[in-house]
């Protein structure tokens, strides 16, 4: 598609090249526009631009969180409306958001913590909300890593299975996705099983709550406390662990106040880079029964923790 979309994701712009000083006062570099419009931008400098052909890539809705009433309580409990599972479902697909200023930033470390390749549209307001965020992940370095798995889900490609993986990613169980059983994980889970039949699956939330249940809490290799609006991503490479949280409450400006996180194995070092606050940094760091525990101060969007034995 765009070989400038193997780092970053990239603006879809439709506009003409009469706006790129808009583009540049935002701090735009780099664009994607109709293959019809290239031809027009080949004159303008200090700006890449590549053609995209939107039907070819899988339209996603803008990431956040909805509120649901409780029927128990009465609150006003924070949905997450995550992308996670359909970028791990399609791994080879090619990815298009069309966002507003608020969800724009989210959208585009969304895209970037699954290594996945994204084009977002946004208004003349979410020009500079993006530049800022891609600014950042420029900076970061490369991941090396694969991502870490606790569970191997054999996805069948149904709605049904669509339904558990998103609940999954919303309750932070780390897995991969298989076609069929493979040895190295600490539980299967395969709908229509024995262990996880249809008729249980008829109520999602249940059926994952028993996958947790059956994982056991001491298993999982990241648990977060404090907080239900944020997803973590492990990867690791060798001695090196990356974990990416992304705060889904940031379509609606919620910024997270100080959480715990809790990840299996005994770290030496850590390294946080947190969007938005370059002076952020991890607050008790100790460690506990063959785990490290820290606190993240504040979370506005999205940020990277490295660990290191």
């Amino acid at each position: 598609m765009l070989i400038l979309l193997a780092a970053l994701p990239v603006l879809y712009w439709q506009a003409g090249p009469d706006t790129a000083p808009l583009l540049k006062q935002a701090g735009i570099t780099q664009i994607a526009v109709p293959p019809a419009n290239l031809n027009l931008w080949k004159n303008v400098r200090d700006l890449r631009v590549e053609g995209v052909n939107l039907q070819e890539s899988m339209q996603l809705p803008p990431p956040g969180v909805a509120f649901r009433m409780n029927v128990a309580s009465a609150s006003r409990v924070p949905w997450v409306n995550s992308n996670g599972w359909r970028l791990m479902r399609w791994p080879q697909r090619h990815f298009y958001y069309n966002v507003d200023a608020n969800t724009a930033p989210l959208a585009a470390a969304e895209a970037f913590c699954y290594n996945t390749l994204a084009v977002l549209q946004t208004d003349q307001n979410g020009l500079q909300p993006l530049a800022t965020m891609l600014h950042f992940l420029s900076t970061l370095t490369p991941d090396a890593g694969d991502p870490v798995a606790d569970i191997g889900f054999i996805d069948d490609g149904s709605p049904v299975d669509a339904e558990v993986m998103n609940l999954m990613v919303r309750d932070n169980l780390l897995f991969r996705i298989l076609r069929s059983p493979e040895p190295g994980y600490k539980l299967i889970v395969q709908v229509g099983s024995d262990e996880y039949s249809k008729e249980e699956a008829k109520n999602p939330d249940l059926l994952v709550h028993k996958i947790r249940y059956n994982l056991t809490d001491a298993k999982r290799t990241i648990r977060i406390f404090g907080t239900s609006v944020v997803l973590a991503r492990v990867t690791a490479h060798g001695q090196h662990t990356r974990i990416q949280l992304l705060n889904y409450g940031a379509s609606r400006g919620m910024q997270v106040g100080a959480f715990r996180v809790h990840i299996l194995g005994r770290y030496q070092n850590a390294q946080l880079r947190s969007y938005g606050d370059e002076t952020a940094r991890i607050a008790d760091y100790s460690f506990a029964a063959g785990a490290t525990e820290f606190t993240v101060p504040e979370l506005k969007i999205f940020a990277v923790v490295d660990l290191s034995r």
